[in-house]
């Protein structure tokens, strides 16, 4: 019976001194946490955002009430990205060292509302359909609402021509590559967007109320900067009208 009882008294011992350890150091030794908080430009906490961190492991999951905890991560430095549809995203490198859990504090901009033209005053007007040395007035704002470009890669849209050269709305997403003009010199403003005009070796930036002349023969490309689409008048003079 007393051998009994010793027995018993040893093996609770054992059992006992892992959790007086684990109450005396916290988290497991070695191990790493991760106390997420995400939350807007005004401070408040954001819900279903995406985090997802790389490094020595690998995690992925949404905030709730704008909290999310990885915990028992090997030490290390790891990489954080946060997504939400309405905002910019964030990436963040925090380095995991200790037991004590870390503080990953993050606030998600807006996201910028992508450019769009003025909206029209008084009623719409016809697209420009007339013919060869035919008056064209057009109101531009609302011109370029009931012609815009969305999504589309591109979209070139005719104003209206006369004998001596035509007019062009070019609306662009993505590039468009190099080429020239034999028998045109293309005159060129910008009215919204950012991009810039690449000619041999020459780039010109672009953005609202530049002005731009390619003599004929020139050649030349578009590229698209942070705030799409560029949109820009283009007038080729010399250019025989096709209306």
């Amino acid at each position: 019976m007393k051998n009994a009882i010793v027995v018993f008294l040893a093996l609770f011992a054992a059992l006992a001194a892992p959790l007086a350890a684990q109450r005396r150091g916290g988290a497991p030794a070695g191990r790493v946490t991760f106390a997420i908080l995400v939350a807007d430009s005004s401070g408040k906490p954001i819900s279903d955002v995406k985090v997802t961190m790389t490094g020595p492991a690998q995690r992925s999951s949404r905030t709730e009430a704008g909290r999310i905890v990885f915990e028992g991560l090997p030490s290390g430095s790891y990489h954080f990205r946060f997504e939400k549809d309405g905002f910019e995203p964030l990436e963040r490198d925090v380095a995991g060292r200790g037991s004590a859990p870390i503080d990953v504090k993050v606030a998600l901009s807006p996201a910028a509302a992508p450019p769009r033209p003025l909206a029209p005053v008084g009623p719409l007007p016809p697209a420009a359909s007339a013919g060869a040395n035919a008056v064209v007035v057009l109101d531009m704002p609302a011109f370029i609402e009931k012609n815009y470009v969305g999504r589309a890669s591109g979209k070139t849209t005719p104003l209206g021509c006369s004998a001596g050269g035509s007019s062009t709305l070019i609306q662009i997403n993505d590039p468009i590559a190099t080429h020239a003009h034999a028998d045109a010199d293309e005159y060129v403003y910008v009215i919204a967007g950012q991009g810039s005009a690449n000619m041999a070796d020459r780039q010109e930036p672009l953005g609202p109320g530049v002005y731009l002349l390619i003599p004929r023969g020139i050649t030349h490309g578009f590229t698209t900067g942070p705030k799409k689409p560029l949109v820009m008048i283009s007038t080729r003079a010399g250019e025989k009208c096709a209306g």
